[in-house]
């Protein structure tokens, strides 16, 4: 719906034909900018529609838009786009004096100050209490449309809002924990979870240790996933691909995973792709 860190926007094309082609329960476990709940068409047809994600106001920005997403816009509207000032007091609130526990999904006042945060900075970058702005505007130049508008412009679609009443249920808890909550024969899992070597980019904590207890949850269950990653080293002991099918995918990385590979040596043209693995245990 909206630039984040390891967006899917451009990826459920060539993944929904290898999901399953009927699920009762679909789980987006690392829910993120929800591209996948939104623009699926397995999850379109699954009864129960769950989105997830660890940072509390990510949650809250879908529980809001789940709740009433011409009520987001509203207030949206009611904001004026690309001011310094205000920018800074969001970002200040937000990061530097909310206490993230104390967060309640469905507070939309909560959720138009992220999405203002988000969509105002380059390409989708992590937010923190140190990001500067980054305005677009066509008539002043600018190359790409404001992310805010186009927010605004997705969210005034029926379309859209639509597919954002048909979720079922927003959660904010870890991803095992979820798991295991929904697991049953007839559940279907998207996981998709930080980059192996990048959880620091996130705005809660992942650590490294987590891919590898993620692993032993999902061996385990009775459901189904699919879940992507790029190549790291120990991924074919956690996923042995004779065990598990595996899917090679050449994708357009975004520009803040291109970023952190530059960093590593790698040039641009080189870094603008990556080998995108789809893990699937059916």
């Amino acid at each position: 719906m909206f630039p984040y860190i390891g967006g899917k926007a451009h990826h459920v094309r060539w993944m929904d034909p290898l999901f399953p082609s009927k699920c009762d329960t679909f789980v987006e476990v690392f829910g993120g900018a929800g591209w996948v709940t939104i623009k699926s068409s397995v999850v379109e047809r699954s009864v129960t529609k769950v989105y997830n994600d660890f940072n509390p106001l990510l949650a809250n920005v879908y529980e809001c838009f789940r709740k009433d997403p011409i009520a987001v816009l509203d207030a949206m509207n009611a904001t004026p786009k690309s001011v310094t000032d205000l920018y800074h007091k969001y970002q200040k609130e937000l990061f530097v004096d909310m206490d993230w526990d104390d967060i309640q999904l469905g507070d939309i006042d909560l959720a138009v100050k992220y999405l203002y945060l988000q969509t105002q900075v380059f390409a989708g970058t992590p937010l923190s209490a140190t990001n500067v702005p980054y305005f677009v505007d066509v008539k002043c130049g600018g190359k790409y449309p404001s992310k805010w508008d186009t927010l605004r412009k997705k969210l005034s679609t029926t379309s859209i809002q639509r597919k954002l009443k048909s979720i079922t249920v927003v959660e904010n808890i870890d991803c095992e924990d979820l798991i295991c909550k929904y697991d049953s024969p007839t559940t279907f899992f998207y996981v998709d979870p930080p980059y192996y070597g990048m959880e620091f980019y996130y705005s809660k904590d992942f650590p490294r240790e987590k891919h590898y207890s993620l692993a032993e949850t999902l061996y385990n269950i009775s459901g189904k996933f699919a879940l992507s990653y790029y190549n790291f080293d120990n991924l074919q002991e956690l996923y042995p691909v004779n065990e598990f099918k595996w899917h090679n995918q050449s994708v357009y990385r975004s520009a803040s995973t291109r970023s952190s590979v530059i960093n590593t040596g790698d040039t641009y043209k080189n870094s603008s792709r990556g080998n995108e693995i789809l893990i699937m245990n059916y």
